[in-house]
């Protein structure tokens, strides 16, 4: 397959101090939804800016199609943008910014005319709404707008930095997903920015995964979630529940937090290596007996919400494990109960890469913050 965008070496540093992207390789194959995801700060929106010609890398070389643009600037690079502000000209209608591009390409009156007709149409742009300004549109409109005058111009890469940061959580849902049947429909190469792993789990065919200007994992959303190549990229995309094996016995692998394991259930590690296993993927209840690897748990946290029931569970050795469950399978469930708690085999995972020495592992991808707390 073609090869849309490569990346050789690529490296970027504010005022020869600063390194915010640092020897980059990338390739994206042709009709890729390619995401940058990563937490603010760690050079997404750096590269996204590197790649669209509005910034110069300070080393390296930039390929679209097959084509060196490294030097050349946006115009030239068949490249469209939507910004996070989306950067609408406000001195014009919704089809007068949608038709700049065109305009500058000097296409033919009425071939721009159908065209950006037919893109406004594609993106659901009513009538009524396309002379109108700016300021007289919807944060959602807006965005529409945004992205038809990206892709009126037919570009060989959609560049996108955060489209829907602006947006409540129910618009973004539904652009998100008529954005995904948009790019689908036209199969332009995609490249979309954003630190909101839910939304890159459900537009992306391939996810990069950044920090501090580097990529921790190049990987599709499933085997980033399920198969992790590091303790952080476990901790980052989803929760999870990691443990490092601290040694191994004849029979049992002893883990740092004082759980054990038995060997012949579990994957094949070494002493440093870390074994990881998501929430969802634990059990309590009477189902846990039939686990490999069970224990009894006190319920120490417990927090509802709505289609899930995540509880901490505080085992004997002291360890805690992290367990989500439908509140329905768990209706009587309460702070300071005594369950089985079990981790079935198949959904243990080896990761024996340690983080980078460079990184600081201290992120949490929780997204809630426990609503009762028991005491021992």
């Amino acid at each position: 397959m073609e090869v849309i965008l490569r990346l050789e070496a690529i490296q970027y540093s504010y005022q020869q101090r600063l390194t915010a992207i640092n020897q980059l390789f990338l390739s994206i194959e042709a009709g890729r939804f390619f995401c940058l995801l990563g937490p603010s700060g760690c050079g997404k929106t750096t590269l996204l800016r590197l790649i669209g010609g509005y910034l110069k890398p300070t080393q390296g070389k930039i390929f679209i199609a097959n084509q060196n643009v490294t030097c050349k600037p946006p115009n030239q690079r068949n490249v469209g943008m939507v910004f996070q502000n989306y950067a609408l000209f406000p001195h014009l209608s919704a089809r007068q910014n949608v038709a700049f591009g065109l305009e500058v390409q000097k296409l033919a009156r009425a071939d721009r005319h159908q065209r950006v007709e037919a893109m406004l149409d594609r993106v659901g742009l009513s009538t009524a709404e396309r002379d109108r300004l700016p300021k007289e549109l919807s944060g959602g409109q807006q965005q529409r707008v945004a992205l038809a005058r990206a892709l009126v111009i037919q570009p060989k890469l959609l560049l996108l930095d955060e489209p829907f940061a602006n947006l409540d959580r129910q618009l973004r849902e539904s652009l998100r997903t008529e954005l995904k049947h948009l790019q689908q429909q036209t199969g332009v190469t995609t490249i979309l920015v954003t630190h909101d792993q839910e939304e890159a789990l459900a537009l992306a065919d391939q996810i990069g995964l950044m920090l501090n200007g580097q990529f921790l994992q190049i990987d599709t959303p499933a085997n980033l979630y399920h198969q992790p190549a590091s303790p952080l990229v476990a901790r980052f995309l989803g929760e999870a529940n990691l443990f490092q094996v601290q040694s191994l016995g004849t029979e049992l692998m002893h883990l740092d937090n004082g759980m054990h394991l038995y060997r012949r259930e579990s994957p094949a590690v070494e002493p440093g290596n870390w074994l990881m296993v998501r929430p969802e993927n634990c059990v309590v209840g009477m189902a846990a007996m039939d686990c490999a690897h069970r224990w009894q748990g006190t319920v120490v946290e417990s927090t509802f919400l709505g289609t899930d029931l995540v509880l901490e569970m505080q085992l004997e050795s002291g360890a805690t494990l992290r367990v989500r469950s439908r509140p329905d399978h768990l209706p009587d469930v309460q702070l300071g109960n005594v369950l089985p708690v079990g981790i079935p085999a198949q959904y243990l995972w080896p990761i024996p890469e340690s983080d980078p020495t460079w990184v600081v592992p201290q992120l949490s991808s929780s997204p809630h913050r426990p609503l009762q707390r028991f005491q021992a």
